[in-house]
């Protein structure tokens, strides 16, 4: 009994320092991937926004906070795109088409070619 109590004490130790082990660094590619899919997270807001009210100028008025070039280009973008869905077509289905926009848009973010040496810098959304 006291061999097991021990291998528990010694197998617990163990998981709990792996779990704290710091995590490789991300490559230029996984950053980029996490970076198009908050593109992504960031469509899918701006269309649930105007589904739910937002007007296109409080949209940009938000978007005109951003910072970095590139995550201002994109949402952009995507503001000018979301506001010119038809609006008669954003109640139908309103969950297929916030998953239409948000895997577009990461798709494109995907597709568009990138500086590994100057990564936007955003906070995961």
């Amino acid at each position: 009994m006291k061999k097991l109590v021990i291998l528990a004490t010694v197998l617990g130790t163990s998981i709990v320092l792996s779990a704290c082990s710091e995590k490789k660094p991300l490559t230029p590619e996984e950053q980029w991937h996490g970076y198009c899919t908050s593109i992504g997270n960031a469509a899918r807001s701006i269309l649930l926004d105007r589904q739910n009210g937002i007007t296109q100028q409080e949209a940009i008025d938000h978007a005109n906070k951003l910072t970095d070039p590139t995550t201002k280009a994109f949402v952009d973008k995507q503001i000018v795109k979301v506001y010119a869905f038809p609006q008669a077509q954003l109640e139908v289905d309103r969950d297929a088409l916030l998953a239409q926009f948000k895997k577009e848009s990461t798709d494109e973010c995907l597709a568009t070619p990138f500086d590994q040496q100057k990564l936007p810098d955003y906070k995961p959304f």
